[in-house]
């Protein structure tokens, strides 16, 4: 009889298992995210325990400690984030800062693991007694926590802005190849099943 922990499967359950694997795996992953989780054996690791792990036993995220200085201009909330992209259209014109002082918010990043559209993001946040981040409190975020974005999209879908031909725009953090960006993005189109919400409680 092998001993403890040295038994090996053989081909075709090697075979079931990986097709197992694929099976849970996300289908719409960005292919820069699939490279991350290439370049990175970590978070390789942890989306497979994840992909493995049954629905009802997954367990709940944290929430994330920031503080919101709302005396901070919006392009200091930007450059205190450090990325190494940011759209133009991000800018204090089109997203004004609102508040005041400082505040320490729980953000919590909510994962639905399955396509949605904003509208019932929304919808199903308020379920949960949380309503969507608003866009100084993505950027308090990703200034504490750079890393998280290269795991997977973060969408905050509180602070919306009209564009002249009428197309509204959210902004989410994400990866960009090696780096960190932040983003627009249609707030009426679907997101993917990999992303996650930043959303805070009322």
């Amino acid at each position: 009889m092998p001993q403890q922990g040295t038994a090996r499967m053989d081909a075709d359950l090697f075979a079931a298992f990986c097709a197992r694997v694929i099976e849970r795996l996300p289908r719409d992953m960005d292919p820069t995210i699939a490279q991350g989780h290439i370049d990175n054996p970590s978070a390789l690791a942890k989306l497979l325990r994840e992909a493995l792990m049954p629905p009802d036993e997954k367990p709940a995220t944290p929430p994330y400690l920031v503080t919101v200085d709302y005396g901070m201009s919006l392009a200091d909330m930007i450059a205190a984030g450090r990325y190494d992209w940011t759209n133009s259209d991000i800018t204090a014109k089109h997203f004004p800062v609102k508040g005041e002082g400082k505040a320490e918010v729980e953000i919590q990043l909510v994962h639905f693991d399955r396509v949605m559209g904003s509208d019932d993001v929304i919808r199903e946040l308020d379920k949960m007694g949380l309503r969507p981040a608003a866009i100084e409190e993505l950027l308090a975020f990703g200034a504490k926590y750079p890393d998280v974005q290269r795991e997977f999209p973060i969408v905050a879908l509180k602070s919306v802005w009209r564009s002249a031909f009428g197309y509204r725009y959210v902004a989410y953090l994400f990866r960009h190849g090696s780096g960190r960006s932040l983003y627009l993005f249609w707030f009426g189109d679907g997101w993917g099943e990999v992303c996650r919400f930043a959303a805070v409680r009322k």
